[in-house]
């Protein structure tokens, strides 16, 4: 339940000392652990110890830095921590055991004066000296886009707390509001623009910026929202700003923000500028500090409640623990005060110690399992000589550790992977002999019973894995079969090769489907969508083609896509590929290797109406260029599932990992000779490389990209608009709810976010044709949709149960989901603790079996009706 300051009942309750150098920035994780940052180029972090009050973190001091750190803030559930220094990057850090995740880079390397985490842990901000700010995508590591638009330095950043805007600001006076989801969208190439501008904002330029978690919703208007902004710099006076935000609707067009930033009130107390403004968690207080040496606190009606003396020199920073129990303050006198705000605590009070076994136990014990492990290095496990007498040309896996290879001597051999020494283990029924050429390709079905292997021999082959029997040998053609590809329900294959043509099969019957003809030279490979629906073709004549698998025709043709012709083509595993879509379409990745040295990534994008494909209207735009090996790139592979990686290999004797979405290269694996095929198993925990001279290497991949693949598909963006959405945002929003029986009614009438939010519930329900127990459950849905964050803010003000607060936050939870280690927690939550490399259980600190989340709808469905049922009077002042 929210607290409330009673005026004069402060006390300095600890001064903390360790950093040499004034106190620049200073965050809380939670109210038993702060972090500090200072000019020193250190970060420190303090727990707090019952008896001793806050004591430095043994791992404490942080050095990533090589000058002064700017700014430190902690992620929206508490598990990260980013940086900022004048030294032009920012660090990741896991706040549990301090180890640095990842680095990133200002443009041109420009000091860094501010960091912020979007409400939603899926982007951080980046801003300072060039007043260039960058917007990092969390999820895939890379950088989204820079903005240009401020000319001086900028220094504060904030975020509405639904991640709709993001207000920026500078030292020549301007304010800016953004709309995060045009910030945050790969695909369109027009120009960002400010939605709201404030000129001369604050005299002399602005310090620092701060929103209300506290949103004002119009109770006859669910498209308009209102928002307050604080702002303070050069002066004496602290500026309250309404943004006020309207979603216009018109027909036919595309739903436009009509935003306004306007001065709503000054707050004037101290006497020289204000360094740093922070509103506590439930916007009913703004904490200030000053030049003046004073911190003050005030309520939203602009009244000091409590003014803060104990510094001897100016204060640079301030936060406030999310219970009001405690604000920090750091200051050019080089301490940390900690200042009790309620005055009854002492070093003998337990200050919100959750029970987490990532708290100072776990760190003293030294229990992070990968700790010691070079989580950053690729390792050889094996380079295996003697499995083959021919050159391996072709390598697949199916999960985890199940492992085929094609190779030049005509045979096909089965591995299972297993521990050291020797690391695979051929399986009894291995070889499978049946061509009378050399294998080109292999390929598992998606059930891992069957095996496609095709031959310089013109022969296809389709094989049971358990048993090594032949099922299906396909009419042979006259000319060598380059590629044979599973369609995702394993109903159909796809074979092409020298004859210049695909062919497409009937799995069951052997029976031909259809002849995809065009090409100019030989296919050199093929591959399926992931949702069946197209296929790609390639060729040495340096085109790719794209056919429908429904109308078997060809959608569209890209000539002169490589100099010197393409080697090989693979299809992202993942149906959403592209992050931040804003247009509704069916959008596939594709990656093309060839003979310029070169790996490119198209983004394949089809109009999706109301569920249907419009294949006339396909668009393909190169989207990524990889530029790296050395040689001709012969082979090219996603990674599994969320396709977060591609792996490369070419006539350079090298394989190549790279960022899908950063386009870096993030590994380099040198060979002894030319390096023929490359797959990724199922967690990308393995990679398996093939090469001309009859050798297999097995490398075990870091745990960051384990890691990584693993929680890609978790984070949720939450920045695109109910009124955005488009009826495949209804369809995946009611799955998520689990009411996929609704998803037929959705289709018919292509119900989208505008209708969803305008059109009264009884009305769409009755135009859906819904039972009485789907309306109801409909209607609750769409009324928690569009009342959801308004019952959320108001938990603040009730007792919550116990078992409805997330473990790790130890807030309500909005979306619980249960994790392989039978706790349920905020999906939010236990995403960013996967984001910060654990894999083990943040309740009992053992390794995670998996991190699968499952949604706890019944305990969903509990916490809404229990909001319900105890909404409190002050939920009447939110309008």
């Amino acid at each position: 339940m929210a607290k409330s300051f009673v005026a004069n009942d402060h006390k300095i309750l600890q001064i903390l000392e360790g950093h040499t150098s004034d106190v620049s920035c200073c965050d809380f994780a939670s109210t038993s652990t702060i972090v500090t940052g200072s000019s020193d180029k250190t970060i420190r972090i303090w727990d707090w110890k019952v008896g001793l009050g806050y004591q430095e973190r043994p791992s404490s001091p942080l050095r990533g830095h090589k000058y002064q750190v700017t700014c430190v803030r902690v992620s929206p559930q508490g598990s990260l921590l980013a940086s900022a220094s004048v030294d032009g990057t920012a660090v990741l850090w896991n706040i549990h055991n301090c180890a640095k995740l990842y680095t990133i880079t200002q443009v041109n390397g420009d000091a860094i004066r501010v960091c912020r985490f979007s409400p939603d842990s899926a982007v951080l901000i980046t801003a300072g000296d060039n007043g260039a700010v960058c917007i990092w995508d969390l999820v895939h590591r890379s950088l989204i886009k820079t903005i240009f638009d401020h000319e001086g330095t900028t220094q504060s950043l904030a975020f509405t707390p639904d991640s709709y805007y993001l207000v920026t600001a500078c030292s020549l006076e301007i304010v800016l509001v953004w709309n995060t989801q045009h910030l945050i969208d790969t695909t369109s190439d027009a120009t960002c623009v400010p939605v709201a501008k404030a000129d001369n904002a604050q005299d002399l330029g602005v310090f620092c910026v701060d929103i209300s978690k506290h949103i004002i919703f119009d109770k006859n208007n669910p498209l308009i929202r209102q928002y307050r902004l604080a702002s303070s710099g050069n002066s004496n006076e602290i500026k309250i700003w309404t943004i006020i935000a309207k979603s216009v609707v018109k027909e036919k067009s595309p739903t436009i923000s009509e935003v306004t930033l306007d001065l709503f009130d000054v707050y004037d107390g101290h006497t020289s500028s204000v360094t740093c403004i922070r509103y506590n968690n439930s916007g009913d207080y703004l904490v200030s500090t000053s030049v003046d040496k004073l911190v003050k606190v005030w309520d939203n009606d602009g009244n000091c409640i409590a003014s803060l003396q104990g510094h001897s020199r100016y204060v640079n920073c301030a936060a406030i623990s999310k219970d009001l129990s405690v604000i920090i303050s750091g200051s050019n006198d080089k301490s940390i005060i900690v200042w009790d705000m309620t005055g009854n605590i002492t070093f003998d009070s337990e200050l919100d110690q959750y029970n987490l076994h990532s708290n100072e136990q776990v760190r003293e014990n030294g229990l992070f399992e990968n700790n010691n492990e070079n989580l950053e290095t690729v390792t050889l496990l094996d380079k295996i000589d003697d499995i083959a007498e021919g050159a391996i040309n072709s390598c697949c896996f199916y999960g985890k550790d199940l492992l085929a290879i094609g190779s030049g001597d005509k045979l096909i051999h089965i591995f299972k992977i297993i521990n050291e020494p020797n690391w695979i283990e051929e399986l009894c029924f291995s070889p499978f002999e049946g061509h009378t050429f050399a294998i080109n390709y292999v390929e598992f079905s998606s059930n891992g019973k069957m095996l496609a292997s095709c031959s310089l021999d013109g022969c296809t082959i389709i094989w049971d894995v358990l048993t090594g029997d032949k099922l299906h040998l396909l009419p042979t053609n006259v000319l060598s079969i380059k590629s044979c590809r599973f369609s995702p329900d394993n109903n159909k294959l796809l074979t092409a090769g020298d004859d210049e043509k695909a062919v497409l099969w009937n799995v069951n019957t052997s029976e031909k489907i259809a002849t995809f003809e065009g090409h100019l030279d030989t296919i050199s490979a093929a591959s399926i969508s992931p949702d069946g629906k197209v296929s790609v073709t390639v060729s040495p004549n340096a085109d790719f083609r794209i056919w429908s698998l429904q109308t078997h025709m060809c959608l569209y043709v890209k000539e002169d896509a490589h100099e010197y012709g393409i080697q090989d083509c693979d299809i992202s595993h993942n149906l959403e590929p592209i992050p931040n879509l804003t247009i509704s379409a069916q959008s596939y990745l594709l990656a093309t290797c060839g003979n310029d040295s070169l790996v490119k990534l198209w983004r394949i994008s089809i109009p999706n109406k109301c569920d249907t494909l419009a294949l006339e209207n396909i668009e393909v735009k190169l989207w990524r260029s990889l530029q790296g090996h050395g040689g001709h790139v012969v082979c090219v592979r996603f990674s599994q599932v969320v396709s977060e990686f591609v792996c490369s290999t070419g006539t350079d004797r090298q394989a190549r990992i790279w960022s899908v979405y950063s386009a870096a290269c993030l590994f380099v694996l040198d060979h002894d000779s030319i390096v023929t095929s490359c797959y990724f198993n199922d967690d990308c925990s393995l990679l398996a490389t093939g090469c001309l001279d009859k050798t297999l290497w097995l490398w075990k991949l870091p745990q960051q990209l384990v890691f990584q693949s693993a929680v890609a598909d978790k984070i949720q963006y939450r920045s695109k608009q109910v009124i955005n959405w488009t009826t495949s945002d209804i369809i995946r929003w009611l799955k998520n709810v689990e009411m996929p029986e609704l998803v037929s009614f959705i289709t018919s009438c292509c119900l989208d976010g505008k209708r969803l939010l305008t059109i009264p519930e009884e009305q769409i329900c009755a135009g859906l044709d819904l039972d009485k127990e789907q309306e109801e459950k409909f209607i609750k849905e769409i009324r928690w949709l569009k009342n959801g964050e308004l019952k959320m803010e108001a938990a603040n003000y009730m007792d919550i149960p116990h078992e409805y607060l997330c473990p790790i936050t130890h807030e309500i939870m909005r979306e619980p989901v249960t994790c392989s280690d039978g706790h349920t927690y905020e999906k939010n939550a236990i995403t960013e603790w996967f984001m910060s490399g654990k894999d083990t259980s943040p309740m009992t600190n053992e390794k995670l079996a998996n991190t699968n989340v499952f949604r706890n709808v019944k305990l969903r469905s509990e916490i809404y009706d229990f909001l319900e049922m105890n909404e409190s009077d002050k939920d009447e002042t939110f309008y």
